[in-house]
Parts: C-alpha cells; sequence; structure tokens
C-alpha cells in the first residue's frame, strides 16, 4: 500500500511540474506580445474597403509613413496601412480613409481598361536652399509594383497596368467572374507562362505565423489567390481554380494533407505544391527540400521566387480504409477512408500527437510556437514513459500483413509506423537509420511503403537523437492491419483514439509537388 501512494505521489509532482513550467512560459509567451515592438501584431480593423494592420508589422509593399487624410506623421503605436493596396492611416483617420479612397478590386470588366492602382506612399524633398516640400510625390501601383515621382494633379490614373514583375502568377481581375458574390470562375489567359500562385495559410498551425503569411501575399497578388483556411475551406476554393497553377501551403503537416485531398477532388486541375513550413514537425517539407521551418524575416518576393525555380516531384498518395468491427449490439459501424502523404501510425508516438493535440486547443495556447511545440512534445513524451496508456503490449493486439504474405512476427512494441516518406517525428530517417545496405533504399514515389516498429516512448527519445534503431520489417504496396482493443492512431499528424478494426493501407496514385532547388536550409 505504501508503493501506491509513493508512486501516486510521483505522478502528482511529475504533472505538477509540467503544468509549472507550460504556465511560467505561456506567461512568458502573454508579456511578450504585449510589450515586444519587434513582433508581429494583429491589428482587429476591418470594414468593406481596406484591411489595417500596424505599420510595425513585416509587411513586403511600401507605404507612408504620413496618414494619407490628416498628414501628421505616425508614431507606430497608432499607424495603420493596409495590407493590400498600401494605402496609410492613423488610427483616427482609418474610416475616413476607408470612404475616400478604394482598395484593390478583385474582380474587373473584362471589356473595360484596368488602369494603375496608384497609392501615395511619400513626399519628396529637393535640395532648394530653404528645403521645402515642393510637392513632389511617390506613387506606388499595387498591382505591378512599380513606383512614379509626380506632382498630384499630373499623375495619370488612365494607364494601364501589365502587372509587369509577376503577371505570370498573378490572377488578373478581368479574368474572375463572380456570382451573386461568389467567385464561379478563373478565365485563363493565352499566355504559356502564366502559371498563377495560389496561397493557403492555416492560422492554427504550430508555429502562429500564418496570419503574417496572408498579410505579405495580400499586398503582392490578388487577394482572391490568399485563402484563411481556417475561415474558409480548400474544397470551396479548388472549383474555382484556373487549370494550370502552382499552390503554396504555409502550414504543418496536417495543412498539406488537407490541400493535397482537397485538389484530389478537382483533377481538372493540375496544381503542383510547395510547402512554407509553419508546423511543429514538417516532415514532408524537410524531404521537398523546403527546410524544417521558416526564417524568422519571412520575405515574400524571395518566396516567390523558390517557388517559381522550384522542380516538380511526384509524391505516393496512399488510400486508408478503417472499418470497424461490429459493437456489442451488433451494430455496423461507417468505414472511414483518409489519405496519406507522410506516414500512418498506431501506438504510443500517436499517443503524444494526441495528447499535444488536446493541449494546443487550450485557451492560452494562441501565444504558442514553435519551441514551446517542442517542449510539449518532450514532457508529453517523457509522461508516456511511465504510462504507456493503450500502447503497452501492442504486439499481441496486432496482426499485421504485407503484400498478402504471412503475418509479421513482431517483437516487444509499442508503436507500429507505416512510411512514405524517408522522415518521420520531425526529421528522424527511420528506415536508413543504422542500414548498411541490408535493406532496399526508401523513395517517395516507387510506389512501396515501409513498415517498422517502436518499443517505447524512451526506443522513441534515443531515435531522435540517433542512439537507436526501429526494428525494420519490410517494404510492400500493400498494408492490412487487424487492431484488437483501443489504441491511437495517426494519420499525417492528424490523431485519434481507434477502436477495433481492420485497417488497409493501398496505392491511390500520385500527387504533384515542388522540390526546393537551393537545398533543405528552408526558406
Amino acid at each position: 500500500m505504501e508503493n501506491i501512494v509513493n508512486l501516486n505521489d510521483v505522478f502528482f509532482n511529475y504533472y505538477f511540474l509540467i503544468g509549472g513550467l507550460f504556465l511560467s512560459y505561456l506567461i512568458y509567451k502573454i508579456f511578450q506580445v504585449l510589450f515586444n515592438n519587434n513582433i508581429y501584431i494583429q491589428i482587429k480593423y476591418k470594414s468593406r474597403g481596406h484591411t489595417w494592420r500596424s505599420i510595425q508589422c513585416n509587411k513586403s509593399i511600401p507605404y507612408n509613413i504620413h496618414c494619407t487624410s490628416c498628414g501628421k506623421l505616425m508614431l507606430p503605436l497608432v499607424g495603420l496601412f493596409c495590407e493590400c493596396c498600401a494605402v496609410s492611416a492613423c488610427k483616427s483617420c482609418w474610416r475616413t480613409v476607408d470612404k475616400r479612397f478604394r482598395c484593390k478590386a478583385i474582380t474587373w470588366p473584362s471589356d473595360k481598361l484596368f488602369c494603375h492602382h496608384w497609392v501615395n506612399v511619400g513626399s519628396v524633398r529637393t535640395d532648394n536652399a530653404d528645403n521645402s516640400d515642393n510637392g513632389l510625390q511617390k506613387f506606388f501601383c499595387c498591382w505591378c509594383q512599380k513606383t512614379k515621382l509626380c506632382y498630384n494633379n499630373m499623375l495619370n490614373e488612365a494607364e494601364e497596368c501589365n502587372f509587369h514583375k509577376y503577371r505570370d502568377v498573378i490572377i488578373p481581375p478581368t479574368c474572375v467572374h463572380v456570382e451573386k458574390g461568389t467567385i464561379s470562375s478563373i478565365k485563363p489567359l493565352s499566355d504559356e507562362n502564366w502559371e498563377p500562385l495560389i496561397i493557403f495559410a492555416n492560422r492554427k498551425s504550430g508555429s502562429n505565423r500564418s496570419d503574417e503569411v496572408l498579410s505579405l501575399f495580400r499586398g503582392l497578388l490578388n487577394p482572391i489567390q490568399v485563402i484563411d483556411i481556417s475561415a474558409t475551406a480548400p474544397e470551396s476554393v479548388v472549383r474555382w481554380l484556373p487549370p494550370r497553377c502552382r499552390v503554396l501551403v504555409a502550414g504543418g503537416d496536417g495543412t498539406v494533407a488537407w490541400v493535397l485531398n482537397a485538389l484530389l477532388d478537382a483533377p481538372r486541375v493540375r496544381a503542383v505544391v510547395a510547402i512554407l513550413p509553419m508546423g511543429t514537425g514538417n516532415d514532408l517539407s524537410r524531404v521537398m527540400g523546403w527546410g524544417p521551418g521558416c526564417s524568422s524575416d519571412l520575405d515574400a518576393h524571395s518566396i516567390i521566387t523558390s517557388v517559381k525555380q522550384a522542380n516538380e516531384q511526384y509524391l505516393d498518395r496512399w488510400k486508408v480504409t478503417i472499418t470497424p468491427r461490429r459493437g456489442r449490439l451488433g451494430r455496423p459501424r461507417p468505414t472511414r477512408v483518409l489519405f496519406a502523404y507522410n506516414y500512418a501510425s498506431i501506438g504510443v508516438d500517436a499517443q503524444v500527437a494526441l495528447d499535444f493535440h488536446r493541449a494546443r486547443s487550450q485557451f492560452l495556447y494562441r501565444y504558442a510556437s514553435r519551441t514551446l511545440n517542442y517542449v510539449a512534445y518532450a514532457f508529453l513524451g517523457a509522461g508516456r514513459a511511465w504510462d504507456a496508456g493503450a500502447c503497452g503490449d501492442l504486439e499481441r493486439r496486432l496482426l499485421v500483413r504485407v503484400d498478402r504474405s504471412e503475418p509479421l512476427a513482431l517483437p516487444p512494441l509499442q508503436a507500429l509506423v507505416v512510411l512514405n516518406i524517408p522522415s518521420w517525428g520531425a526529421g528522424v530517417d527511420l528506415w536508413s537509420m543504422g542500414n548498411e545496405g541490408e535493406v532496399e533504399p526508401q523513395s517517395v514515389d516507387d510506389g512501396k511503403l515501409e513498415v517498422v516498429g517502436i518499443s517505447s516512448s524512451i526506443h522513441i527519445a534515443r531515435l531522435q537523437c540517433g542512439l537507436a534503431e526501429p526494428y525494420r520489417f519490410t517494404q510492400g504496396s500493400r498494408v492490412k492491419i487487424e487492431l484488437d482493443g483501443t489504441c491511437a492512431m495517426q494519420v499525417d499528424g492528424e490523431p485519434w483514439m481507434q477502436g477495433p478494426a481492420t485497417i488497409q493501407i493501398e496505392h491511390a496514385g500520385q500527387c504533384l509537388m515542388l522540390r526546393a532547388t537551393h537545398g533543405s536550409d528552408g526558406i
């Protein structure tokens, strides 16, 4: 009895320590958000015309440091600019500017000349003796990125805009068809080089920086090309995509899989997908050369250049069919169909991912970062070293067949992982670890899966440090798993608790990805 009490005290102290560390870090992040002037700040001002941001934010377009309405010099705490068209206003005048100046037009009549959208972004002083302002102004076109110096009364607002720098990636407003306030279709241009860039960003991904991505690209492209998928599902966007385009997904592995699944339902669209890593693990991003994470200072211009220069790469898609067994009353349960691009797993790694998924949904997690995510994973994984939950003796509850062969002889396991790419758990190359040629190499487009096993969460920690090897079982193009009891399961980082079921994994074609040409150091 005394031993049981002491064990409970150990677990209580352990979770108390974890809770204290989390609370301390979250309080630190809250104060950093409130008092650090160098971070990206989201301003809630939004009206029918412009989308306002603080001038402290990272930006890809110039702006006027003086208010467009009252002309006062704007201090960082009161200065705003429109993330789409670059017009500026102080917090006292933004409503007035909204009424006086139009923002970017996402659609335009095809039979009407489309002109530059000039925005005053500052005055130019001359070398006069009195050093006075002679009225010469600097204007910026928020479509073609050109600048012009002239006087206010000499600005030609009827000059046609050809989109200049990014005309091969912009969807011109004259190509956008809108019906009842909804985009219905995009009329393709006859230019062979035209391959519009579509941006998908998920604010709920690990690094909490996707809002910054949305703001940066709205200033360079047509705002309809920049989609916040936490508000607009990718399935509704692929309906109007042009027949050929390039897609940039800013998010984690789950976000990338979501977009790839949406594109699967639109076979008429030939979309090639690049990744701006904003998640925690970013395993697919690592494999495709986009790196383990994005840089601290995002440069939208260099990102567009990298996406345009990237090479196409086929990636296998795998259909995961989960058929639950009948319940106690004999009622059939619905079959679940998923698609995997990275990996699928059953066991302790999925349990840790599920614990993390529940933690990130808490209220204070809006202040999270990739650093906090790694700390959370480390503590949650350490917790499973003492409490394996439903993952213990997993080998007794699994029956695994690969390519209809005899069932695999499983050693003591707490996780079974089926791999499609050479990266798992934030960069661990499970299949090749310690391999000296005894197994076939792994490829992302060979129509084969790799099946490996993990003995415990401590084994996971050693794998992360390169101090151990997994159980390498076999390769195959079809995997069947019989699961008895309940255990955590995940597909591409999206976890859930799975009851007794038959799990079939089979090849389901390929998708087109973009592989970075500059190595794997990130964007």
